[in-house]
């Protein structure tokens, strides 16, 4: 399922972009090449699932944006090895993903991306692969993908909801599915793809303690390297929100250098909802131009900035139960906006 920023937030952002240059003028930038964009994608051209999809035409100005644009699209474990090593990236770095190998992937994304010399990650749940559900992949068309450069990735068997089953449960879907691509593929992805985006720091640390090497979740954000590996951001990309001029607006987007983020988990319970939200920037003047928009408010919450140095976000209205996120975001130099997504999981 793809979360939808909402329409008050674009709006802001889009309408923003005309006049920041002039407004605001952050006298420092975060470190050049040292964070990425990373975008998700479910389906392509099944029109009918609009929340879940993209259309053609949006795919195919987007991949000219990417070709013809300032960008270089990266091969996903190349990103994660630089997230992990802190190792410097080509300046507006992207990568393209795809979830739960739905047919389209196979036969409307990858000839296209392929065409225009875009690497591709798949991460595949095995469940419905192995039930042979209509418009999902067969085994034989994802060892083509591989067989073509396609990167492979981990989503789980049954694409459980890994908070809600537990630590346990999430553990023997996770086993059950690299058995199966053991024995289909001869490997076991490295890279792991939280179902639905849902993670906690225990199944984080699962993830971690399993093997793989890096995690990639579902909420909106640049990435910087040397960061965490098990809650890498991705921006999702679907009908809705698939115009040119939001995807221009992510794929220029750059991380904001946040650290000592509070709350440390993503977990939220009536004891600590709404969350008390914070995190100190580094290298970053101008913070007064900062917006953070919780995902389930029409209006940006209330900052308090400390020592010109520490945000701490309020808001009074709790978390609905289930996914949840807060975006910041603020203009950066070249017109480049600052984005720091968190996610929040309400129980």
């Amino acid at each position: 399922m793809i979360y939808s920023i909402r329409s008050a937030f674009s709006i802001f952002l889009l309408g923003s972009l005309v006049i920041f240059s002039t407004a605001f003028a952050p006298a420092a930038a975060a470190q050049e090449g040292a964070s990425a964009v990373i975008l998700i994608y479910h389906r392509f051209g099944e029109d009918g699932i609009p929340s879940t999809n993209i259309r053609l035409d949006q795919f195919e100005g987007q991949i000219a944006e990417l070709t013809n644009g300032p960008y270089h699209t990266v091969a996903l474990p190349d990103i994660a090895r630089a997230i992990q090593s802190g190792e410097p990236l080509p300046e507006r770095s992207v990568a393209i993903t795809v979830d739960d190998a739905y047919e389209s992937a196979y036969t409307d994304a990858w000839p296209r991306l392929r065409a225009a010399g875009i690497p591709m990650a798949l991460f595949v749940s095995t469940d419905p692969v192995d039930q042979g559900l209509p418009g999902y992949l067969s085994w034989e068309q994802i060892r083509a993908l591989a067989a073509d450069g396609v990167v492979i990735g981990h989503h789980g068997a049954g694409h459980i909801h890994m908070i809600d089953e537990g630590v346990e449960a999430s553990r023997a879907d996770i086993e059950r599915a690299s058995r199966r691509f053991q024995t289909e593929l001869g490997f076991i992805p490295e890279l792991f793809a939280y179902p639905y985006g849902e993670y906690s720091r225990e199944i984080a640390d699962l993830v971690k303690e399993m093997g793989f090497t890096s995690a990639f979740a579902q909420y909106s954000g640049a990435v910087r390297t040397g960061e965490g590996a098990y809650s890498i951001p991705r921006f999702p990309i679907n009908e809705q929100y698939g115009d040119l001029n939001r995807f221009q607006l992510i794929t220029n987007a750059r991380a904001l250098p946040a650290s000592n983020i509070i709350p440390a988990d993503t977990l939220i319970d009536s004891g600590n909802n709404p969350p008390a939200y914070g995190f100190s920037v580094t290298g970053v003047r101008g913070l007064s131009a900062m917006n953070c928009f919780p995902s389930h408010m029409s209006e940006a919450a209330r900052l308090e900035i400390i020592d010109n140095t520490r945000i701490e976000v309020r808001f009074s209205d709790p978390f609905p139960k289930g996914r949840n996120r807060i975006n910041c975001t603020m203009p950066g130099p070249d017109r480049r906006w600052y984005w720091l997504g968190k996610f929040f999981y309400a129980q």
